[in-house]
């Protein structure tokens, strides 16, 4: 009889104990409707799971009944991998002991913020299983909580001479939301100011993941974007196919981008005649450092083009249409010079041309102002008297054997007037 009691007893405390009462619990359930991929910071990039289930939680519960999950995604190389999350990397919600958070380590993801993208096939990635520790497996049905982003932004800027065009893909199909006037806001390098970013048009592809927008051309500078200017979606301004909505907490992109190959001319020379003309050249060409620090001087007549530089090779690779981190070689490179200036009264006064290969030791690889200059004589190297100008001018871009950019494409870029004051 005693050990029938002593047997009763020791059931009763193995049943009570909180190792065995975890043993025999009741697996817990998913929920089928409310489980999340998340994008808590809003750079793109997948970096939490959320997994509602039908029933309370504890800590106890994670380490006795869960073995692992695990997930399907995309990398950073853009391939598919599956990754398997331990119980010790699993946490219960402080605002909801029902809900499982698992952050993840973002960077080894590709910035795609939907389980269905287009270029793969349907439940190719986004697949989510929990596994029990007595072998129960539960498909676990996911849905997107990632609101779309930019994943890049490309800027062809004419400063204020033609019409800006911003080309900007996302992360994902988007869908605008009525009664917003500017889906873009941005912000300079140098300055905290976040503004609005109007478009005069905006055109979306079939698909719309991705869209061109057009600025006005009197924009002012401080309302004008720019290459190197930071980019990013208005609050509530934009949707994915899911109704995620676009929060105020978007991280912002850089725009890459470039000014279009763009030859510049002096439009007024002042000459106070105290210049030697003695051994000095008609025309000389000039190489300049494009960050050289001092104050161009007005003595001289120049035709000038930035040449080499970020700017530079970026319009280079867009006329080419080379990938974006392709390298420039410069063996391949050529540019051309040649002005012929004349009275207004149509008398020729002076010419000259140039050429000049991508790899000439004075460039020194370095972003280069590029300057073909008039030093205001005549072909018989006397100096010219007051008066207007004018200067037909041409250039030309040359990259392995192809022309990129001429000058004279457009009639009005052909002459130039200027003038001339002599002190």
């Amino acid at each position: 009889m005693r050990r029938f009691l002593g047997n009763i007893v020791l059931a009763a405390t193995l049943l009570c104990s909180g190792a065995f009462a975890a043993f025999i619990q009741s697996p817990i359930p998913p929920s089928s409707k409310q489980n999340y991929f998340r994008d808590t910071d809003g750079d793109g990039r997948i970096d939490r799971i959320e997994v509602l289930f039908l029933g309370a939680l504890s800590d106890e519960y994670l380490k006795r009944m869960i073995d692992s999950l695990d997930f399907t995604w995309i990398d950073s190389t853009g391939m598919i991998v599956r990754s398997v999350v331990l119980p010790e990397k699993m946490r219960i919600d402080s605002l909801n002991v029902r809900r499982v958070l698992i952050d993840l380590e973002q960077e080894r993801f590709d910035r795609v913020s939907t389980p269905s993208s287009i270029y793969m096939p349907a439940g190719s990635y986004g697949t989510v299983n929990l596994y029990l520790s007595d072998t129960t497996v539960f498909h676990v049905f996911m849905r997107d909580g990632m609101a779309p982003t930019i994943l890049d932004a490309n800027l062809k800027s004419y400063r204020g001479r033609r019409v800006d065009s911003l080309r900007v893909n996302f992360t994902e199909l988007t869908a605008t939301v009525e009664g917003c006037d500017a889906i873009l806001e941005f912000k300079k390098p140098k300055d905290s100011t976040v503004r609005f970013l109007p478009a005069s048009s905006v055109e979306w592809t079939v698909l719309a993941s991705r869209a061109l927008f057009t600025f006005d051309e009197d924009l002012t500078l401080d309302t004008r974007l720019s290459p190197g200017d930071s980019l990013r979606l208005t609050n509530g301004c934009l949707k994915d196919t899911s109704g995620n909505v676009v929060p105020g907490s978007g991280k912002f992109v850089e725009v890459s981008g470039f000014y279009p190959f763009d030859l510049k001319t002096t439009s007024l020379v002042e000459d106070d005649g105290t210049a030697s003309l003695d051994g000095a050249p008609v025309f000389d060409l000039v190489f300049a450092p494009l960050d050289e620090v001092g104050e161009e001087t007005e003595d001289a007549w120049n035709m000038t083009m930035e040449v080499l530089g970020s700017d530079f090779e970026n319009a280079l690779r867009n006329a080419e249409g080379l990938e974006a981190q392709e390298p420039i070689n410069h063996s391949k490179l050529k540019i051309t010079y040649n002005v012929r200036i004349y009275t207004n009264l149509g008398a020729y006064v002076a010419g000259s041309s140039y050429v000049v290969k991508g790899d000439d030791d004075r460039f020194g690889t370095s972003p280069t102002k590029l300057s073909l200059r008039w030093n205001l004589m005549d072909a018989h190297h006397r100096r010219v008297s007051t008066g207007a100008y004018i200067a037909n001018v041409f250039a030309t871009i040359e990259y392995n054997g192809k022309v990129v950019f001429q000058s004279d494409a457009e009639a009005s870029s052909v002459s130039r007037v200027f003038g001339v004051i002599r002190r």
